[in-house]
């Protein structure tokens, strides 16, 4: 009993290091490179990934700070990523843990369409509603290379996570 809490503690310490890493490398100007004129979304790789593995509950928490953390570093406001980070890591949590197992197919799956579903609401609300002109190039510029990287990016961030849930999860 007690070493379930202390496994839970340092595993959850270890999620919160690695969303204070990734925002520093997200934040950090010239730190990361840009590939096609966008650096991946790290902060949304590590939260999907922790939803894949933990309950509801945590994968909520851990997605409302990395959505919260990801609006700071995009948009310097709370608001998008954070209501669809904690949303979107709820459902998954719920579906990882309740309807599909997961491996690591139904992980890229998982992956695929919540980062396109991320940043498609991302391009509907602060390009399409408002009306910007060159939106399209942005899209085209930025938005299709964060995707894809974000994506890319997800499978380390998976198995790093899945070592750390396999030696700080709950005994059976």
């Amino acid at each position: 009993m007690m070493s379930d809490r202390l496994n839970s503690f340092f595993r959850y310490l270890a999620y919160a290091l690695e969303l204070v890493v990734c925002f520093a490398l997200t934040t950090t100007p010239r730190l990361l490179p840009e590939i096609f004129g966008a650096k991946p979304a790290l902060l949304v790789c590590v939260a999907l990934t922790i939803a894949i593995f933990e309950r509801e509950l945590p994968a909520m928490i851990f997605g409302m700070i990395a959505g919260v953390l990801s609006d700071l570093s995009y948009s310097n406001g709370i608001g998008l990523f954070a209501i669809t980070l904690t949303v979107v890591c709820f459902i998954v949590g719920y579906a990882a843990n309740n309807l599909i197992v997961a491996t690591f197919l139904n992980f890229l799956l998982y992956a695929a369409i919540t980062v396109g579903l991320i940043f498609m609401l991302y391009f509907l609300v602060r390009f399409v509603i408002p009306g910007v002109e060159d939106r399209w190039a942005y899209f085209q510029a930025h938005l299709l290379s964060r995707m894809v990287q974000t994506f890319v990016m997800a499978v380390p961030f998976y198995w790093l996570n899945r070592l750390i849930y396999r030696r700080l999860g709950p005994q059976e």
